[in-house]
C-alpha cells in the first residue's frame, strides 16, 4: 500500500536567520524535541499516531510530548463568558489562556530537564493550538518564569491553524484573541523569524469547498464553519474547518498548501493470484477526531476517532510534507 500527497505547494521565504538554524552548530547532536499544543477539548491520547508518523518521517526526533491539558480545561475559559472584555471582544490572551500556557511551560520545563537546556524544541500547534503556541511565543503569556525565552525553540510549525481574524467575519469566535495575536508585532513571523531565529512554517489544506446544496456532509459542516470566520463562502476552500485564506501567516512564514493524499492498493486475488491496483484519491481534512467536550467524567480518554479514510495533517502521506521543518 502507497500512500502519497498530491497537489502540494510549498513557498518559502529564506533569511539568513533559517539559513542559521539550519546550519547551526553541532553542539546539541542536532537532535530536536518535538511539544504540540493540542487543538480545542483535543487531549494527549489524540495524538499517538502522529508521534509514530513523525519519527518515521524525521529521525532526529529526540522526545514528542503533547501540553498536558485534559478536556476539562476547557472549562476555564468560561469564566470569561460574563465579562465586559468578552461582550466587547476584547479578551485577552494572559487572563483568558493562561491555563494553557502554564501547561506549555510544565512541558517545556521537562524537556529542559530532562534533555538539557540546549535541546531544540519544536512547538507544532494543531488548529487553535497554533496561534496559541505563536501567542506564546510572541510574550503573551505575560508568565512570570520567562521559560518561552530560556527554552531553545527553533521552530513552529502550525497544522490548519485560523492565523487571520478578518473584518468581514460574521463573529470574531476568539472574542479578541487572535485579533490580539496577529496585531502584536512580537507574534509575527517577521519578528519571530528575523529576531528570535525561529523557523516558522503554516499547513494548510484546500481539499474541501463549502456547498449549501450538497449530499456531502463535509461540504456541509464546511458551510457551518467558513461563512462565520470568512462572512462568505463562495469560492472559498479550506480543511473544512478553517479557511485556507486564514490559514497562513504572512512572509517570510513558509507555506505549505495540501489538498488530497493518492492512496494506492495493490491486492491480490485469491482465486487467480493476479494483482488488482486500486488507486483512491482522499481529501486531507482539519482533523482526525471528534473533540468529545461531553467526556469529563475522564478528561484524558481519547475522542471519538474518524474513519480511517478521513484524511489530516498527521496522516500518511501528509506528514512526510511538513515533517522536515521539525528543526
Amino acid at each position: 500500500r502507497t500512500i502519497t500527497c498530491t497537489n502540494t505547494t510549498t513557498t518559502t521565504t529564506t533569511t539568513l536567520h533559517q539559513a542559521a538554524a539550519t546550519s547551526d552548530d553541532d553542539d546539541d547532536d542536532d537532535k530536536v524535541a518535538v511539544l504540540v499544543c493540542p487543538a480545542q477539548f483535543c487531549v494527549p491520547a489524540d495524538y499517538v499516531s502522529l508521534e509514530a508518523r513523525l519519527r518515521d518521517a524525521n529521525p532526529s526526533i529526540s522526545s514528542f510530548r503533547v501540553t498536558p491539558l485534559p478536556r476539562t480545561e476547557w472549562i476555564k475559559v468560561a469564566k470569561s463568558l460574563p465579562t465586559k472584555a468578552y461582550l466587547d471582544g476584547s479578551l485577552e490572551c494572559h487572563i483568558t489562556l493562561s491555563w494553557y500556557f502554564q501547561a506549555m511551560e510544565v512541558a517545556l520545563r521537562q524537556i529542559m530537564q530532562e534533555e538539557g537546556p540546549n535541546r531544540r524544541i519544536c512547538i507544532v500547534g494543531h488548529s487553535i493550538g497554533g496561534w496559541v503556541g505563536r501567542a506564546y511565543l510572541g510574550g503573551l503569556g505575560r508568565t512570570s518564569t520567562a521559560i518561552e525565552r530560556l527554552a531553545r525553540i527553533t521552530s513552529l510549525v502550525t497544522l490548519g491553524t485560523p492565523h487571520i481574524n478578518p473584518e468581514s467575519a460574521w463573529i470574531d469566535q476568539t472574542r479578541g484573541l487572535l485579533r490580539q495575536v496577529e496585531t502584536t508585532p512580537a507574534c509575527s513571523s517577521k519578528s519571530l523569524i528575523e529576531d528570535r531565529g525561529i523557523q516558522v512554517t503554516c499547513v494548510g489544506s484546500n481539499a474541501l469547498k463549502a456547498k449549501v446544496l450538497s449530499t456531502d456532509l463535509e461540504e456541509l459542516v464546511a458551510v457551518t464553519s467558513y461563512l462565520p470566520l470568512l462572512g462568505r463562502i463562495q469560492n472559498v476552500q479550506g480543511d473544512g474547518i478553517v479557511p485556507t485564506d486564514l490559514a497562513f501567516m504572512e512572509e517570510p512564514a513558509r507555506r505549505i498548501e495540501v489538498s488530497t493524499t493518492l492512496v494506492v492498493d495493490d491486492g491480490k486475488s485469491e482465486e487467480d493470484e493476479s494483482t488488482t491496483t486500486t488507486t483512491v484519491e482522499e481529501k486531507i481534512g482539519h482533523a482526525h477526531v471528534l473533540p468529545t467536550p461531553w467526556k469529563l467524567l475522564d478528561g484524558s480518554a481519547p475522542s471519538l476517532p474518524l474513519p480511517s479514510n478521513f484524511r489530516w495533517y498527521g496522516s500518511e502521506g501528509v506528514v512526510e510534507e511538513w515533517a522536515k521543518y521539525v528543526v
